[in-house]
């Protein structure tokens, strides 16, 4: 059976939300990993901070599972904001765990404490015909930079063992690491990264001001990860103006 995956990190919730309905909407995928996605209720103003229910009804997707990290203050209010997973097939499994920070909250105006937001694993089982298809999501640990360190080898560590034997399975996200560490090696000795060595930024440099950080342009930290027993079909980042992150978009056999 084949199945078409989309990771998109939405940028703050959304904030070109019709861009990213408009985008998403055009790739009509099975399953869509998305990070930096909120989930308030309808008393929030912007849609940007309804991420998950709006994209769930404006794309019709019937399966929807969100994993909570960290709570920010938004319009007067608390805003619970994690990542999320769009499925057109029945999810039979969740879970989420934390490999750092425990879920707390964070204040959005001091990026001086961005380094220790909670950062949690996404991990839902897909019902395909019969077969457990195991898919994971996660934004990683944030710094000034996408080197290793202890914490980031402590997060690859985290996700080889929670992904345990299972197959077929599927790992993307907004790692925060560049892909040439350690931290990206530990996860490639045991799944397929799609992308390896194919990318020269993940970022929607359009978004980036490459002045003040030059960093961007030469930084890979988006990726997506496939077990051995998946066929890839096709690869590709399309270069659309929708986050400051560039999307990842596969197409797969089982």
């Amino acid at each position: 059976m084949k199945l078409k995956i989309v990771c998109l990190n939405v940028w703050i919730g959304g904030i070109l939300f019709d861009e990213i309905v408009a985008f998403l909407r055009e790739q009509n995928a099975d399953i869509v990993l998305l990070q930096e996605v909120y989930n308030g209720d309808a008393s929030f103003t912007k849609k940007q901070y309804r991420t998950l229910s709006e994209l769930q009804t404006l794309l019709g997707y019937q399966y929807a599972h969100f994993a909570p990290a960290f709570l920010e203050d938004a319009e007067g209010k608390e805003v619970v904001q994690g990542n999320a997973i769009l499925s057109k097939l029945p999810l039979t499994e969740v879970s989420v765990t934390f490999y750092d920070v425990g879920f707390g909250k964070r204040d959005a105006n001091d990026n001086t404490t961005f380094h220790i937001t909670p950062r949690n694993l996404q991990h839902i089982v897909a019902d395909l015909n019969g077969i457990k298809l195991h898919v994971l999501n996660t934004q990683g640990i944030w710094g000034t930079n996408g080197d290793d360190n202890e914490r980031r080898l402590h997060m690859s560590d985290h996700i080889l063992k929670e992904s345990g034997n299972s197959a077929p399975l599927i790992f993307a996200g907004d790692l925060n690491v560049n892909e040439k560490t350690e931290t990206v090696k530990r996860i490639e000795k045991k799944l397929t990264n799609v992308f390896k060595n194919q990318l020269v930024t993940s970022f929607n440099l359009k978004r980036k001001d490459l002045v003040q950080d030059p960093g961007y342009a030469t930084s890979v930290v988006d990726m997506l990860f496939v077990s051995p027993d998946i066929k890839v079909l096709s690869a590709s980042v399309p270069q659309v103006d929708v986050s400051d992150h560039l999307p990842l978009v596969c197409e797969i056999e089982l």
